[in-house]
């Protein structure tokens, strides 16, 4: 199927989107379409990359059918910031911090978020957020495209696989790197060949019908048959000649053997409050671990009502001013990301920095922490 994804974007969000969105996050409307061209590229490009086969074009469809996009949402991009920008923006950033952004990118989202703000010159904070209604954005975009199309697993294989000549240009190489790879061109090389073997399994599937394939199957069977009958007699006479039968492992090896003891997950979803967001050494912004533990917290205050305060910590080695700022930060873009979730920020008290001691339990993850608290 030739279909341009990254056009049918652009033309879906429309002229004025980058204008909607820097209103919404405090940017200018310069900054905010240059971090929107850098983010289209890569937010396509790794949807490209998950379901260019027809297992991973599956994967996708449960995470889009899990999510409970609103293709109506579509219609009326502007109205998605009417209102004070409340309802609409922030149930497309819920559905982008709780499962879509972590579902995409996993642990990457904290690295394209830095990029991001990098390259465009807007705050972590937004950077954050924009990643967080883009992705549903265009996850709605492609629900839309495959129910007006009728797309399966295969056929949506098939369409992700091709678009490597629509992103190419226009991908980024800062964000190609903050994804893990050394080169836009590296980034989208998969696609190239999964393409060719979508192509190939298809042409093969058509030309030999059910029938060809039980022939190809049953053809590479005979091909091996005379080795598994050779080696089965080897076997049989090396048993004969030693008189030993065919050795079983020892039931002790698998009760004796240690389990390995799973590393410690501080950056769970809490299910109760003080709930803690953990940060990389040197940075303030939000992993998916953490935006799952903010969306956790926020769905608890808003049902119950809660007052809460965020509080950041830090130690006092190095540069403490510099600390006490980083931890400011990192309090910030909580408190941020509380409020993109839907919780009034009237119901939100922040704190001034807390230190924690070099050494105390918990090590130095503790100091790099942020709490939600009661």
């Amino acid at each position: 199927m030739n279909a341009n994804l990254l056009s049918l974007a652009q033309d879906t969000l429309g002229g004025d989107f980058s204008k909607l969105a820097g209103q919404f996050l405090g940017e200018s409307q310069d900054a905010s379409q240059s971090a929107l061209s850098s983010l289209l590229p890569a937010v396509l490009g790794a949807i490209a990359q998950k379901g260019a086969t027809p297992q991973g074009a599956s994967g996708l469809m449960s995470l889009i059918n899990g999510a409970s996009l609103d293709i109506a949402s579509l219609g009326n991009i502007a109205g998605l910031f009417g209102g004070g920008g409340s309802s609409g923006v922030n149930a497309l950033l819920k559905a982008g911090t709780s499962s879509l952004v972590p579902g995409l990118f996993g642990d990457k989202a904290g690295a394209l978020v830095n990029a991001l703000s990098s390259s465009s010159g807007i705050k972590t904070a937004s950077a954050t957020n924009l990643l967080a209604m883009i992705v549903p954005l265009l996850l709605t975009m492609l629900k839309k495209f495959m129910g007006e199309k009728g797309l399966n697993a295969n056929s949506l294989a098939s369409l992700l696989s091709s678009q490597g000549p629509n992103l190419q240009g226009a991908l980024d190489s800062r964000m190609s790197s903050a994804l893990g790879y050394a080169s836009p061109a590296a980034f989208l090389g998969g696609l190239r060949g999964q393409a060719a073997d979508t192509a190939k399994r298809a042409g093969a599937a058509v030309a030999g019908g059910g029938s060809g394939a039980t022939t190809a199957t049953k053809s590479g069977l005979m091909r091996w048959l005379p080795w598994l009958i050779g080696a089965a007699v080897v076997l049989f006479l090396w048993n004969l000649m030693t008189g030993k039968s065919t050795p079983t492992p020892a039931p002790t090896a698998a009760v004796t053997a240690p389990a390995p003891t799973p590393a410690p997950a501080p950056a769970m979803a809490a299910t109760s409050l003080p709930a803690k967001v953990y940060f990389e050494v040197g940075a303030a912004n939000i992993g998916a671990d953490g935006s799952k533990t903010i969306g956790v917290a926020a769905d608890m205050i808003k049902k119950d009502g809660l007052k809460v305060t965020v509080t950041g910590y830090t130690d006092k080695t190095g540069d403490v001013a510099k600390n006490e700022e980083l931890a400011k930060s990192r309090a910030s873009a909580v408190r941020d990301a509380l409020k993109a979730a839907g919780v009034d920020e009237a119901n939100i008290e922040m704190k001034p920095p807390m230190f924690v001691e070099v050494g105390a339990a918990g090590g130095d993850a503790e100091a790099r922490r942020v709490e939600i608290n009661k």
